[in-house]
């Protein structure tokens, strides 16, 4: 190794007290021990100078902070993805830290729990915190420790990401946008339909410390067979480590981006994307039908909870535009027998499917809610993400069904009777095809 006289720099990133334990066997390299030529790159990212100017400005302080032990070559992680990410979220989780960093803190966790975690590089990693969790589910934790630093959490992919409010609703609404989208061009375009496929295929990306977020996103390009527009737009920045597990090409690309309010539209096919900064207001257009009450009611009952939303009536409908999360809070005021949202652990019912009746009387209720609260019931359901968007099927369009002790097979034949669906059932598991 040649000889160097650089300066090493005292530290990249903030403290993790439980690095050393969590990883004994693991290579480990501070700039100090780095090579010669990887010392003076570091130092040179780290002053950008602007030639137009003459000024030199810091890079992001958000991703690189203070006494965090850089790590360049860290393996893959194997964290939990699918129903076994879902079912980690809703495991009771107990912990108290006291002025400890948050970064180390979802550090920590997410080595523990085999959990994901992003943490938007706008919020400040070395920021203390009091935290105490005592009996709540993994997800209710997570939100909590959101909440006091004023962010909210999101479930993408099999990947948490914590990120200010406003960012997370929009990001939500955005990834639900960009898979309507999906929808209507595998409905539209059917020799577009093995492209889909491809694209939402779930794939886990991940990188490592000092890793720039412009590589990132070419690796995901690559991935995916993509070409980005106007790729610029990311500023410089060096990122600790971090995974995108189990996440199709939208949400990778938006998990990246969001972070630096940009989203993008696709173009050529879906064979490229142009990427765009987020407008101020992101939403999305829905029509409701409430049942037993007027329109005139139920748009000033709405008006209560959401006085700035614009509804338009029509007939015995309303249109209305609003973030997905605000839908969500819609759909669960119009039609509470679908707040499926249970945050304890609950006992399952271990009888098989066949032996079961069912008894179920909704209308206008999207199947996906449906099939949520089944799952409750200890049902599980398998199926290809990419198989249905290619093959146009939503599962979160609104189906009316009204059966009373039916059996398995007449229970699920009018459940899925609008889709083209095939199904079959073995022990507590319905498997999922296009027909």
């Amino acid at each position: 190794m040649e000889a160097c006289n650089t300066p090493a720099l005292d530290s990249c990133f903030s403290g993790h007290k439980y690095q050393s334990d969590c990883w004994p066997d693991r290579k480990i390299s501070t700039v100090k021990k780095l090579p010669c030529r990887l010392k003076w790159w570091i130092l040179a990212t780290l002053l950008i100078v602007s030639s137009d100017m003459g000024m030199i400005q810091p890079v992001s302080s958000a991703q690189i902070s203070e006494n965090q032990t850089v790590i360049l070559n860290r393996d893959l992680p194997k964290y939990l993805t699918d129903r076994n990410f879902r079912r980690g979220l809703s495991k009771t989780f107990s912990a108290s830290w006291s002025n400890v960093g948050i970064r180390s803190i979802l550090q920590r966790v997410s080595s523990t729990q085999n959990i994901s975690i992003i943490l938007d590089r706008r919020i400040d990693p070395s920021l203390k915190l009091k935290l105490d969790i005592q009996n709540l589910t993994l997800e209710e934790g997570l939100q909590k420790l959101a909440s006091l630093v004023h962010a909210k959490s999101a479930i993408v992919g099999s990947t948490i990401y914590i990120g200010p409010e406003k960012m997370v609703s929009k990001l939500e609404t955005l990834l639900e946008l960009k898979k309507e989208a999906f929808y209507k061009l595998a409905n539209s375009h059917t020799n577009l339909k093995t492209r889909l496929r491809f694209l939402t295929q779930r794939k886990t990306f991940h990188y490592q410390d000092l890793d720039q977020p412009s590589e990132i996103l070419k690796r995901i390009s690559e991935a995916y067979q993509i070409k980005i527009k106007n790729d610029k737009l990311v500023s410089h920045d060096l990122w600790s480590s971090g995974t995108l597990s189990a996440v199709n090409v939208n949400e990778a690309l938006s998990l990246i981006l969001i972070q630096f309010n940009l989203t993008y539209r696709w173009e050529q096919q879906a064979t490229q994307i142009q990427l765009i900064p987020i407008p101020d207001t992101v939403t999305i257009e829905k029509t409701y039908s409430p049942r037993g009450k007027s329109v005139a009611y139920v748009i000033n009952d709405l008006k209560k909870t959401f006085p700035d939303l614009t509804m338009i009536p029509s007939g015995k409908s309303i249109t209305i535009s609003a973030s997905k999360e605000y839908h969500d809070k819609i759909e669960q005021l119009l039609n509470p027998r679908t707040n499926s949202r249970i945050s304890k652990p609950q006992k399952v019912d271990p009888v098989p499917i066949q032996r079961r009746k069912f008894t179920l009387r909704v209308k206008k209720i999207p199947l996906n809610a449906i099939m949520k609260k089944l799952e409750q019931s200890g049902i599980e359901f398998e199926y290809v993400e990419s198989q249905l968007v290619s093959a146009g099927i939503d599962l979160s369009k609104q189906i009316d069904i009204s059966v009373n002790g039916a059996n398995a097979q007449e229970f699920f034949d009018r459940l899925f009777d609008t889709f083209d669906l095939n199904y079959q059932i073995k022990g507590t598991k319905v498997t999922l095809t296009p027909k």
